[in-house]
């Protein structure tokens, strides 16, 4: 009885073996097959798309503004014939929150003018996945734990750049092959942490600064590197039930918990200074729609997350001055 147990179990074994192992090589040929557009493959997000899936083997074109102009319709279009692409990453982002030169008046026009030059043409790639903004949901008030259907309850902003996302998020909803992934809180190597809240405070902790925010409130922070593997996961789809998904951890923090963290994890602690008494408008969301999509995805513990961004900027502390830190 003993060696018909052990022949049972390790076939098994030995198929559960064989099923991963078919299921590896269909992922790994799904990569080399998948043809990748990546707009704004320099901002923060795109670059970190980027180098994520040229690293699991994704072949992926990335150009530059100069080699590709999304505000250029003919260019645009010239672009999506010349390879037929299976997925276009849009995450190009016109605006001068980083590059002061850029006209700010124009962050509407723009930016809706550039995903209009790809949704006019959608013919000519099989999908594309653009990142939205909890600024949809209008940031003059609260907003808390919200679903994708509660988007209808919420007034339409009046900034441009919250106005843009729910123009967009109109026409995606319209779409047959356009995909919401929206973004609230997210952070990781890259980023502008000039101004970008953990990076910024991870920096001023590596030069003996003062911790500051200018009010506390409750924010989701999603890791980049988690977005990525959602990213991934969702490439995988080939039919998903929705055209907008929250992307987000699905979990709240306030920004003096975060500032509490980064002391935990440097060697020396700094002052947390607040600015201004009481708490700003919450930001957060829920993500049970992704979740029911993509039931294995996990988000990493913000605690462990922050560490290794810490590590990461410590490697990097040359390229931080503290000028920058202090003024933005």
């Amino acid at each position: 009885m003993q060696w018909i147990r052990c022949i049972f179990f390790c076939g098994i074994y030995n198929i559960e073996l064989y099923n991963n192992i078919q299921k590896d090589k269909k992922e790994y040929n799904n990569r080399e097959n998948m043809r990748i557009l990546l707009t704004g493959g320099s901002g923060f997000v795109g670059k970190n798309v980027k180098e994520y899936l040229e690293n699991r083997q994704y072949d992926v074109y990335a150009p530059t503004s100069k080699e590709l102009d999304c505000l250029d319709e003919v260019k645009v279009e010239e672009c999506l014939k010349s390879q037929q692409y299976d997925v276009v990453l849009h995450f190009a982002v016109y605006g001068d929150g980083i590059d002061k030169r850029k006209d700010g008046t124009k962050v509407l026009e723009y930016n809706l003018r550039m995903f209009q030059n790809f949704y006019i043409h959608s013919d000519l790639f099989g999908r594309m996945i653009y990142t939205g903004s909890g600024a949809e949901y209008d940031k003059r008030y609260p907003i808390v734990n919200v679903s994708e259907e509660d988007l209808r309850l919420h007034s339409v902003p009046i900034d441009q750049y919250g106005l843009l996302k729910r123009t967009v998020n109109i026409m995606i909803e319209k779409s047959s092959n356009i995909y919401n992934l929206r973004l609230f809180g997210i952070f990781g190597k890259y980023e502008y942490w000039q101004t970008k809240y953990i990076s910024n405070l991870c920096c001023k902790s590596l030069k003996g600064l003062p911790l500051s925010m200018r009010k506390n409130c409750y924010f989701d922070y999603l890791w980049i590197d988690d977005f990525c593997k959602l990213l991934e996961r969702f490439l995988q789809i080939k039919k998903p039930k929705h055209h907008v998904y929250n992307a987000v951890s699905g979990k709240k923090v306030s920004l003096y918990d975060i500032a509490e963290i980064v002391n935990e994890i440097a060697d020396k602690r700094s002052d947390i200074l607040v600015c201004s008494e009481g708490w700003a408008n919450e930001y957060t969301a829920d993500n049970a729609r992704i979740k029911q999509e993509i039931p294995d995805w996990e988000v990493g513990d913000i605690r462990k997350t922050i560490a290794e961004l810490y590590k990461w900027y410590r490697e990097h502390i040359e390229e931080i001055d503290n000028y920058s830190l202090i003024y933005g």
